[in-house]
């Protein structure tokens, strides 16, 4: 009984056995196709930093546009990303054609986004067809 070495070879054996346990599915591509790696994102501390000194106008924006993501699908948000990046809310001839073609959607599609984004937002999309200039 004094020898405490007895059972160190069975016991080292026992716990050096590998773990063989499958790993579960998906782990680490279960994200968005463009959503970064979370240690890479500051974006999001950024937004949280400017909301808590926002204007109360600011805030009520900022949930608008929280609520508009929620409701529009990633096909929409990649119309209104190109058409506020591009033609800077204006829609002039060509417009659509350009965006679906950006965006992989169809025309139907953009309306429906720039439909849906004005129902949230109705001064950010302009009314008349005008040109960029």
């Amino acid at each position: 009984m004094g020898n405490d070495d007895a059972f160190g070879g069975l016991q080292a054996m026992a716990e050096n056995v590998p773990d063989t346990r499958p790993v579960p599915p998906l782990v680490g591509l279960d994200r968005f196709f463009d959503e970064p790696e979370p240690s890479d994102d500051e974006r999001i501390g950024g937004m949280l930093g400017w909301a808590a000194k926002a204007t109360k106008e600011q805030r009520g924006g900022l949930v608008l546009f929280a609520a508009w993501c929620h409701q529009a699908p990633d096909a929409e948000r990649r119309v209104i990303m190109n058409l506020m990046e591009r033609y800077d809310g204006r829609l002039p001839g060509g417009a659509v054609n350009d965006l679906a073609r950006q965006a992989g959607v169809s025309r139907e599609r953009v309306r429906l986004a720039v439909n849906r984004f004005a129902s949230f937002f109705p001064d950010a999309v302009s009314a008349t067809r005008r040109r960029k200039g």
